[in-house]
C-alpha cells in the first residue's frame, strides 16, 4: 500500500498494481543481468544476444527485418550487425540497403550455447508456473505485443484524454 500522508490530494501511479511497472521491472532486471553474464562470458552483450538469436530463429534477416523483429533501433542493429560480422559470427552474401544477413557456423555455435542458457534461465524464472500457466502468460505477452502500437500513440491518447502537450502551463 501506498503512503498517502504526504500529498493525498495528488493522483499516483501504484506500482503494485501497474501492469507496466512490473513489465519493466523484469525486462530491466533481465537485460542487465543477461548482458553482464554474456559480456564477461563471451565478450559482448545483449544486442548481440538478441541478433545472434532471432537470425538463428530466422536463418536470414535484413536491418530492417531486425528492427521489426526485436524492436530495436536501426543504428543499434546496424552497429550491432557491423560488429558481430567483425567477430565473424553473421555475414551477408549481398551488399546495400536490402542485404540478408546470415549466421556463419561460429554463430550457430555461439547460438547453441546462448539457447542452453536462456532456456535454463526461462525455467528459473517460470519457477512455480504450470505448462498452462505459461501458454496463458505469452497468449497475454503477445496481445500486449499487438497492443504496443496503440499504446504508444501518444498523440492520439493526449487527445483521447482532453488534455493538451502543453497542458502543465494551463492552457
Amino acid at each position: 500500500m501506498t503512503d498517502r500522508t504526504i500529498r493525498p490530494d495528488v493522483q499516483t501511479l501504484d506500482r503494485h498494481h501497474f501492469v507496466p511497472h512490473y513489465i519493466g521491472v523484469i525486462s530491466n532486471a533481465l537485460i542487465w543481468s543477461q548482458s553482464r553474464f554474456f559480456l564477461e562470458a563471451f565478450g559482448f552483450g545483449v544486442n548481440e544476444v538478441r541478433v545472434i538469436t532471432v537470425l538463428a530463429d530466422c536463418g536470414e534477416l535484413s536491418g530492417r527485418g531486425f528492427c521489426d523483429a526485436l524492436m530495436m533501433n536501426k543504428s543499434i542493429v546496424s552497429r550491432t550487425l557491423r560488429e558481430l560480422e567483425e567477430k565473424k559470427l553473421v555475414w551477408s552474401p549481398g551488399e546495400g540497403r536490402n542485404r540478408k544477413y546470415q549466421l556463419t557456423e561460429e554463430g550457430y555455435a555461439l547460438n547453441a550455447k546462448i539457447v542452453k542458457i536462456s532456456l535454463e534461465r526461462e525455467k528459473r524464472l517460470l519457477r512455480g508456473f504450470s505448462r498452462r500457466d505459461k501458454v496463458i502468460l505469452l497468449g497475454y505477452l503477445a496481445q500486449m505485443v499487438e497492443n504496443l502500437e496503440h499504446a504508444g500513440d501518444f498523440y492520439d491518447l493526449i487527445e483521447g484524454l482532453d488534455m493538451h502537450r502543453d497542458d502543465d502551463d494551463g492552457s
